[in-house]
């Protein structure tokens, strides 16, 4: 069961989405349950942890679709949103809040469909990948699309991911051979970093969209941004 968040304005597109929603959900087989909000402040007050997919509208009175997901990634890293826009203008603030996909309006069935069912697999994918890592009495079990960067200071691992920070004794080659998602990228002798929370490439280093920075080896940086550019344009549709 897939759960679908519309945050929508406008009465005509948000009953628009509905019937299309519908239609897949006959024809495509896919099982939803649908939640309808016509503000930020209305969303935010809901249960955010009950939306798998989100359907934001960008332009909306009072608290916009920008800073409501803002607000919605301060406490949630999991959710699939996907923004509606009228103008294609807001790209680079996309990449923020870790939203890469728009619906232009007027919206038509076919874009949405391939919206939805790229964020199905994607759900599907985050939830059958992690990787376990043991340490002395310890086991983990942490999912890749949670962490943000891992570091080797001395003899021991640090994986940093939205939540907390994991100390380890492990290997860095031995985990980037766990790392079979090609979001992930060896930027330095020291650090891999996971490119969906990359926000800006430098020289020297990668911003995170938290603000922290990690470091790019001088040798490394054309493979990254290479990697970071080619990712981008994967995602971003």
């Amino acid at each position: 069961m897939i759960r679908i968040a519309i945050c929508e304005d406008e009465k005509e597109t948000q009953c628009l989405i509905e019937e299309y929603l519908d239609n897949l959900s006959k024809t495509m087989n896919i099982e939803y349950e649908v939640q309808k909000y016509s503000s930020g402040e209305e969303l935010l007050k809901g249960s955010l942890k009950d939306i798998d997919i989100l359907l934001l509208d960008i332009l909306m009175e009072q608290m916009n679709g920008m800073d409501t997901a803002r607000k919605i990634r301060e406490v949630d890293n999991k959710m699939e949103i996907i923004f509606i826009t009228s103008l294609i203008d807001y790209v680079q603030e996309g990449y923020e809040v870790r939203a890469y996909r728009y619906l232009l309006k007027p919206i038509e069935l076919e874009e949405l469909k391939k919206h939805i069912l790229t964020c199905i697999k994607d759900i599907e994918t985050n939830k059958s990948n992690y990787v376990v890592i043991k340490n002395k009495s310890n086991t983990y079990k942490i999912y890749l699309n949670e962490i943000k960067y891992i570091e080797i200071q001395k003899k021991d691992m640090l994986i940093h991911t939205i939540n907390k920070g994991f100390g380890v004794k492990y290997s860095l080659g031995k985990i980037e051979k766990d790392l079979k998602l090609d979001k992930f990228v060896r930027c330095h002798k020291s650090f891999i970093v996971n490119l969906s929370y990359v926000e800006n490439i430098k020289p020297n280093i990668a911003i995170l969209e938290s603000g922290e920075e990690v470091p790019i080896s001088r040798y490394r940086y054309k493979e990254v941004k290479e990697k970071f550019l080619k990712f981008l344009g994967d995602t971003i549709c």
